[in-house]
């Protein structure tokens, strides 16, 4: 009766721990850290890609520190396949083009963006999307 009532009890706690978690994770609304949506970037209300990045996802153009002393460290960005530039590029791109802005840590951009030199050290890159599903 006792192991019958414990394990009651212990898949009761597990529901209520579980729904917990489902709601805390629901209350973000779907947002990724790595991601900005349609609806993100136009609620920014900014001039340029460089501002709406500045205001929603800071971390985006930090570079956090050296790795060689032979090798610039850097933050690129990409307009679809192409390689735009270093995160200044942004200032030139209207928030109206975007249809989202992905972040890709330095070794995934490094393995899988054309176009980066071996004179850099990437950091992270900064994905500019045009259309839904266009690009990576």
């Amino acid at each position: 009766m006792f192991a019958a009532r414990s394990r009651l009890l212990l898949v009761a706690l597990f529901a209520i721990l579980a729904t917990g978690c489902a709601s805390a994770s629901g209350s973000s609304e779907g947002r990724r850290s790595d991601l900005l949506t349609r609806d993100e970037i136009m609620g920014a209300e900014a001039t340029n890609l460089y501002d709406v990045v500045q205001r929603l996802r800071p971390r985006w153009l930090s570079v956090r520190g050296t790795r060689s002393f032979n090798m610039e460290t850097s933050i690129v960005v990409f307009q679809n396949d192409m390689h735009l530039g270093g995160t200044a590029s942004l200032r030139e791109v209207s928030p109206e083009l975007a249809w989202e802005i992905a972040y890709m840590d330095g070794a995934r951009a490094s393995a899988s963006l054309p176009g980066i030199t071996s004179g850099q050290h990437v950091e992270g890159a900064i994905i500019i999307r045009t259309q839904p599903g266009g690009g990576r």
